[in-house]
């Protein structure tokens, strides 16, 4: 009799509850407005401190200036659409990541290139906060489930754009890098003879990035419109930066040098064409977007 009471008891005892999965949710907010404190940190201190990049090119300088101010101004963008994203917009997520995605490119250079000042370790930290935040703003989105809303998505001109400027932007790198390989330096050198960081950022990860999307894109791959639309809206605050750099240089008394002044003509055509492409193709898609399912994130690490 008393085996049989034990069995019973054995069989009726509950089994524990399988747990449920973690809804999916973005990064906390703290984690984005601590980067942006230090991002306004850094950015103040290169356009208020008179010696903040030193010991460089006058129009290098007023580059690190223009993107001072356009990443400066970029903090709003990506505090705003972080809220966004939280109450359920996957286009304010995109823009969040892209901006993410900029802020790691942008002081990637900072840390490698800006000659050592008292901003260094803010440098090494946006870095690192604002890469984990692009890996896990990628991570997280179902791109299975949202493939449906992109199906009127431009993905043949995304397609085109980002191959060409992506092989126009290998081959112009490679043309300063190859023929110097044998031997001397290449005419765009950096600091001390040090390789440009923009070679190695653009070649090693940008690039592939780009190109990456662009066959997503050619193969309807369902991650292909999210991997290019974080990219687009980088490139799209990049082309801001780049068109700001010439009425920074001017303001430094730089318009009338005629040595520098054929680049900044040449930085305005060549990023007010490009910047019109980048949001010509992000506009597109944001207005052929079908409904977005509300489970659009996956489970996610923060509960």
């Amino acid at each position: 009799m008393s085996t049989i009471v034990r069995r019973t008891q054995r069989k009726s005892n509950p089994q524990p509850a399988a747990t449920a999965p973690t809804v999916g949710a973005p990064l906390p907010l703290r984690f984005m407005l601590l980067l942006g404190a230090l991002v306004v940190a850094a950015t103040v201190f290169g356009l208020l401190t008179e010696d903040a990049y030193r010991s460089v090119p006058d129009l290098t300088r007023s580059t690190w200036r223009a993107q001072d101010v356009v990443t400066l101004g970029s903090v709003p963008l990506l505090l705003w659409s972080s809220v966004r994203a939280r109450s359920g917009s996957l286009a304010a997520h995109v823009v969040s990541v892209g901006v993410l995605t900029w802020l790691t490119y942008c002081y990637a250079h900072q840390a490698l290139g800006v000659p050592f000042n008292a901003m260094f370790l803010v440098y090494v930290a946006i870095v690192g906060l604002a890469g984990f935040g692009t890996i896990d703003g990628l991570v997280r989105v179902d791109v299975v489930a949202v493939a449906p809303a992109f199906t009127r998505a431009p993905y043949r001109a995304g397609f085109w754009f980002l191959t060409i400027a992506s092989v126009a932007i290998a081959g112009l790198w490679l043309s300063d890098i190859v023929p110097a390989l044998s031997g001397g330096l290449p005419a765009n050198i950096h600091l001390a003879e040090l390789p440009n960081p923009t070679w190695v950022l653009d070649l090693a990860w940008i690039i592939p990035w780009a190109l990456t999307a662009a066959w997503m894109l050619r193969r309807l791959h369902p991650a292909g419109p999210i991997i290019a639309g974080v990219m687009l809206v980088m490139l799209g605050i990049l082309s801001v930066a780049m068109l700001t750099v010439t009425p920074v240089a001017r303001l430094d008394g730089l318009g009338d040098n005629p040595e520098i002044r054929p680049q900044l003509i040449a930085f305005t055509v060549i990023f007010t064409i490009l910047g019109a492409i980048e949001a010509l193709l992000l506009a597109t898609t944001q207005r052929r977007l079908s409904a977005i399912p509300d489970q659009w994130m996956r489970p996610g690490w923060w509960p």
